[in-house]
């Protein structure tokens, strides 16, 4: 396909000529002085008749079409914006909107138009409020332009970035190997984005609005002026370029030019952008484009540059200046980024709210203090089985996430919770069969003596009943845990999670952590037993001198935020038995374990092979919708209603149990204990041989579908800054969420949906192998 525009074809027409067209076309007596032009002669006819008057003679090798094109369309904005600051055409002396010569055997068509005074935005570099104005303007143009249609709109224009892949076979000509490299990215990026764009909304564009064809001029003096002297936009000019298009690729075209003519900085597009959006808003969508169009353009002027420095030097040299900067904006601009300029302009353009002005207002509405998953916070918009896809539309394989319990937007709990919604959604003082059917379903689930339910909101408000429970029934007022556990963040239960500063609640002692290399197959020896004999005896001991007796122990099966332990039976069982003898109760956390996680077990405490007299649940049970359980003896749960009074007022609403039977029936229907079991051997064996391949990599430790990957140094010590950087690289560069745990913070912690499959598996162990590298 031959391209418009690619070389320049300027019609040989002298200002003597060009004065005698005028005389002789349009009855002007003026002197004529030639213009930039690359297709078409300019000319300025200046003279006391003619006043200012610019002249085009064009290319001779331009379609008709094309020519009749720009004089309609001036006429149709003529009707729709009177006042727009465009040429208005001078008819010949008969009239006609056309004029036309000969010279040396071959006619030239000519086109006379009004004179738009001021000068050419490429002039200078210019502040944020006069490109806003330039975007608004452009703006305004491209809004007059809705509805024009004309066969000339389609014209194979070489400066079209839609057309870049016919330029591709220049980029040999480019002398710069890193340059060609850019180039062929911007390449492979245009043409997997050729979809979208062609799927966004278009209409007649300028297509052109560079600094030579956007004109400024001082604004009637003010107080502003007079400070600093004011511009503001007075023209736009020559429509020879126009075609139907992606209405983004006009501000598109106007910003990259800004930058290749060296108007503006990189960081003053913003500004461009704001203004354009002010009058002509845009769609999430065609701001998602503007990285490739912007580029696009940046590569069509490097390579018509390189083409015609081999086939029209004379033409080339026209464009050596805006080569050279687009280069050097170009290699940045790909430096950048497109995730981090596209965010960029989506907060200009006010569409979807960028993660930098999300992240703004969060501290604002929120606090600085509200936690942040990653050094480059996500914003997540939808959540599809394992899979979370942010608000540019990438999706990320989420291993950290147990709230969804089988799967993000699990259809079937989705259609549970609408369908109750729309019935009932009220508290809890009045009979309805849901709950009950739920609580029946956990109750035979459970040991036959963990047979009556209290329904809170979370799982912090269970453990804090559990809590008061323990107290109630003990009548004692000391609390055990492990190291470094998490139970909850309301005030009694925060006393049971003790922060970077170890126990701080004179009524909690914390026993030593399980052992790190047993597993739960491992058969503890007698020393190992007899440690955790003298621990619990010891931590006893401490509460009475304290002035407590242990009323319970709050034990989270995986161990998960000591890094994910999976001890032996007997060592828990020697604890638990020593308790027991105490009278001390034993509450079974399984936020973290619970619903067939481990893959072997149903609960956690099963696998630890313990009975607990309490057993607390929370976020998975509900697969998001909030809902806490608290499962406890009758005899329990009825003298502490009688003896305290109990209510929450959402607490087993019907809603919340519609969402808790549904996620019971996922479970059972789609086998998901058991894929946790075959998902996580594979899981297991693919991370395991890591270790050998990458030395950061240590112990991994866990069962089902709750790992525990220990980061460390080239000594074997915890390395708690590569695991950050880790984590961070795996989301950022492999699409991959996991987050931290233990003491020291260098565990990975791999806890995905319950419906992670082994398919996943190869992508978790490339992205685990490709971050580590990365992360140095």
């Amino acid at each position: 396909m031959t391209l418009i525009a690619l070389r320049t074809s300027r019609p040989l027409v002298t200002v003597e000529e060009a004065a005698g067209v005028a005389r002789e076309l349009y009855g002007l007596e003026a002197t004529a002085s030639i213009l930039d032009g690359e297709r078409d002669a300019n000319f300025r006819l200046s003279g006391a008749q003619a006043g200012t008057v610019l002249l085009k003679c064009i290319d001779a090798a331009a379609a008709g079409a094309a020519i009749e094109c720009q004089v309609e369309v001036l006429r149709h904005l003529a009707r729709r914006d009177p006042d727009l600051p465009v040429p208005r055409i001078l008819p010949t002396l008969s009239g006609a909107a056309l004029g036309s010569f000969e010279r040396g055997g071959q006619r030239h068509a000519t086109l006379a138009l009004s004179w738009l005074a001021g000068e050419p935005l490429a002039c200078e570099r210019r502040e944020p409020p006069l490109l806003a104005a330039v975007g608004a303007a452009i703006a305004r143009l491209t809004r007059a332009l809705r509805g024009f249609e004309h066969v000339a709109l389609s014209q194979a224009l070489a400066w079209d970035v839609r057309r870049l892949t016919d330029l591709v076979d220049t980029i040999d000509a480019v002398a710069s190997p890193a340059l060609r490299r850019l180039l062929r990215a911007v390449d492979r990026r245009l043409e997997a984005a050729a979809p979208a764009l062609a799927g966004l909304r278009a209409q007649a564009i300028h297509g052109d609005c560079h600094g030579h064809n956007v004109l400024v001029s001082p604004v009637t003096p003010g107080p502003i002026a007079a400070a600093g002297g004011s511009t503001d936009v007075s023209g736009i000019i020559d429509f020879g370029d126009m075609i139907r298009a992606p209405l983004v690729l006009e501000p598109a075209i106007a910003m990259s030019e800004l930058l290749t003519e060296r108007v503006s900085e990189l960081e003053q597009l913003d500004a461009l952008l704001h203004g354009f959006v002010s009058v002509q808003g845009l769609q999430a969508a065609e701001v998602d484009l503007l990285f490739d169009a912007i580029t696009g353009r940046h590569a069509t002027t490097l390579l018509v540059e390189a083409w015609r420095r081999q086939h029209d030097p004379e033409g080339a040299t026209v464009l050596e200046a805006a080569a050279a900067a687009a280069a050097e904006s170009l290699a940045r601009l790909m430096a950048q980024g497109a995730d981090a300029l596209t965010a960029r302009w989506h907060a200009a353009a006010g569409t979807h709210p960028s993660r930098l002005s999300l992240a703004r207002r969060r501290t604002r509405w929120l606090g600085a203090g509200a936690e942040l998953f990653y050094a480059e916070p996500l914003h997540i918009v939808r959540g599809e089985d394992v899979w979370l896809i942010d608000a540019e539309g990438r999706r990320y394989l989420d291993l950290y996430n147990n709230v969804p319990h089988v799967g993000h937007a699990h259809p079937r709990v989705v259609a549970a919770i609408q369908r109750q919604t729309a019935v009932l959604a009220t508290h809890t003082r009045y009979l309805h069969e849901s709950i009950l059917d739920y609580a029946e379903q956990l109750c035979t689930r459970l040991p036959p003596r963990l047979d009556t339910c209290l329904f809170v909101n979370s799982g912090s408000e269970a453990n804090d009943v559990a809590w008061r429970l323990a107290s109630f029934a003990t009548g004692r007022a000391g609390a055990l845990i492990i190291e470094n556990a998490y139970h909850g963040i309301t005030a009694a239960v925060s006393a049971l999670t003790p922060g970077a500063g170890g126990v701080r609640a004179p009524w909690v002692v914390a026993l030593k952590c399980p052992p790190r290399a047993a597993n739960c197959e491992t058969i503890a020896d007698a020393g190992l037993l007899a440690a955790a004999r003298a621990d619990v005896d010891q931590a006893v001991a401490t509460l009475n001198a304290r002035g407590f007796a242990p009323a319970a122990l709050f034990l989270d099966s995986a161990f998960t935020s000591n890094g994910v332990f999976d001890p032996p039976a007997a060592w828990l069982g020697v604890i638990i038995e020593r308790l027991r003898a105490l009278g001390t109760l034993i509450v079974g956390d399984e936020v973290q374990y619970g619903l067939g996680r481990s893959g072997s077990h149903f609960w956690g405490f099963e696998r630890r092979g313990f009975e607990p007299d309490i057993v607390t649940l929370g976020k998975p049970v509900g697969n998001g919708f909030p809902m806490g359980v608290l499962i406890a003896p009758r005899s329990l749960v009825e003298a502490f209603q009688a003896g305290c009074g109990f209510f929450s007022t959402f607490g087993g609403n019907a809603v919340a149990a519609a969402a808790g039977l549904a996620v019971l029936s996922v479970l059972e229907r789609e086998c998901l204990m058991a894929n946790a079991a075959e998902t996580g051997a594979c899981l297991q064996r693919a991370i395991s041989s890591l270790g050998s391949q990458q030395a950061c990599f240590g112990e991994l430790r866990g069962a089902g579908l709750l790992w525990g990957l220990d980061v460390v140094d080239a000594a074997g010590r915890a390395d708690p800054e590569r695991a950050r950087r880790i984590v961070n690289v795996l989301a950022r560069e492999q699409g991959v969420l996991t987050g931290l745990e233990g003491p020291q913070g260098n565990v990975l912690k791999l806890r995905p949906p319950m419906t992670l499959r082994p398919v996943h598996v190869q992508l978790v162990a490339a992205a685990l192998a490709a971050s580590a590298a990365s992360a140095g």
